[in-house]
């Protein structure tokens, strides 16, 4: 839970004479006063409160939570469903859903230093790629992730993170992303789901495929 410290200080300052009982506030004018109203803010401790969705998923299941509680957390993931396919002659693309579905990763800069972040995704270094339960590979596969929109909260005061395409492979890749003094709070990368596509060329085994995908959240701009 983010910590705020209020403090209101009202200061006046008050002259008395010895000599006499004539008491002053030291103001600019019989009908003018001054005071100071101050706030405190800390960067937020771990906490086991969730962050809530941005944008909550029609599809339940789809939008993974983390569990993460740090001041700088990935909160959620999404996996990501191309259906079963029929064998082709030719090379397919295949994608994620419709134009009113999305695929969303969402992060929470609590730190309040401003020192900006990537948030990086990549095939998991053991398996890179799409592979069955038996190890078999689906040769030449290519998974693409559209540059999302970058969304917040309604009243974020941060200037905007940033987003950008990726074709997913071993190496780690930045998909959403912010320079520093941007992208504090909490931020999501809602890709269209039209938009994630899965390349498969012909000549591939039938069988169930599925990859892992490591989102990797760092505390720097590149």
């Amino acid at each position: 839970m983010k910590k705020v410290v209020l403090t209101i200080a009202l200061f006046s300052t008050f002259v008395i004479s010895a000599k006499a009982t004539t008491v002053y506030a030291e103001i600019a004018d019989d009908t003018h006063g001054t005071s100071i109203a101050k706030v405190g803010l800390e960067k937020q401790d771990e906490t086991d409160e969730p962050t809530d969705p941005i944008d909550p998923p029609d599809v339940p299941g789809t939008y993974i939570p983390t569990g993460n509680t740090g001041a700088l957390r990935i909160d959620y993931i999404s996996n990501i469903d191309f259906g079963t396919q029929k064998i082709a002659s030719e090379t397919k693309n295949y994608t994620a859903g419709n134009s009113d579905e999305f695929v969303e990763t969402q992060i929470s800069d609590l730190r309040g230093n401003g020192a900006g972040w990537n948030l990086q995704v990549s095939y998991d270094s053991e398996k890179a790629g799409f592979y069955t339960e038996n190890g078999v590979a689906l040769a030449g596969a290519e998974l693409s992730l559209p540059a999302g929109t970058a969304k917040t909260v309604t009243e974020n005061q941060s200037p905007a993170a940033e987003t950008a395409t990726v074709t997913v492979n071993k190496d780690a890749q930045n998909i959403m992303f912010a320079a520093a003094t941007t992208g504090l709070g909490t931020w999501e990368d809602q890709m269209s789901a039209e938009a994630v596509s899965l390349k498969v060329p012909s000549g591939n085994l039938a069988g169930t495929y599925s990859a892992t995908l490591v989102w990797t959240l760092t505390d720097a701009p590149a």
